[in-house]
């Protein structure tokens, strides 16, 4: 937590419970899985053009690819008395097993970045950062982070119109849920009317769209104001 950030934000509790379980920085996490595949790489090309020298920028440039990823997971909601369904312990307690199994579940996400949280309004969570990885590739790197490819060596792939995020989503759910009662609590998962799911690429297309309608309705009232 920085202070400077974290006093600013009046949901924040300064004297709040907030444990970081694994920071492990994305710069170094990209050399650590992708080093070896970028110098393999760099060693067959006989123009020094072509050579990459920053696996990690080349992705922040790159409109169709994120560096890293991010997962929140908690145990949310209330008794009648207004009471925690979880208590704090018990819910750290979970939690903790889920970020310690990730591996096992997800031997293609990295993870490199679990931060837990329990200074703030609601209830507590976990921040989760992992960076796919996948093998096997013909073009470029030998070694590349891909989500979908990352998932599909996972054994998981798109089917009908759910994509293999959506079910590797619901696969962690269904752990994070076994976890919570086999601590003996009960779980609901509540569905919102009319809510869909909207994969990475589908969001940032939505949100295009909505910025397009908005400067062509603020062009047509300029030209109504000029007319």
């Amino acid at each position: 937590r920085n202070y400077k950030v974290v006093s600013k934000e009046p949901h924040i509790d300064l004297n709040g419970l907030h444990e970081t379980w694994m920071d492990e920085p994305v710069r170094q996490a990209y050399e650590r899985l992708f080093g070896e595949a970028v110098a393999e790489y760099n060693a067959k090309q006989s123009r020094p053009e072509r050579r990459i020298s920053s696996y990690y920028n080349d992705i922040c440039k790159d409109k169709k690819k994120h560096p890293v990823y991010e997962m929140i997971i908690g145990i949310y909601g209330k008794n009648e008395d207004g009471t925690s369904i979880c208590s704090a312990e018990q819910g750290k307690e979970i939690m903790r097993e889920f970020v310690d199994t990730w591996k096992q579940r997800n031997p293609n996400l990295a993870l490199i970045g679990a931060y837990y949280h329990a200074d703030e309004e609601g209830e507590p969570h976990v921040h989760l950062d992992y960076i796919p990885v996948a093998h096997g590739y013909s073009r470029g790197l030998q070694t590349q982070t891909g989500l979908v490819k990352a998932l599909e060596e996972q054994g998981i792939t798109k089917t009908g119109k759910e994509t293999a995020q959506i079910l590797w989503e619901k696969q962690e759910n269904d752990y994070l849920t076994a976890l919570c009662e086999s601590a003996g609590l009960t779980v609901n998962h509540p569905r919102a009317e009319g809510r869909m799911h909207l994969d990475t690429q589908t969001l940032k297309l939505k949100t295009r769209a909505e910025q397009l309608e908005q400067t062509v309705s603020s062009y047509d009232k300029q030209i109504r104001q000029i007319k």
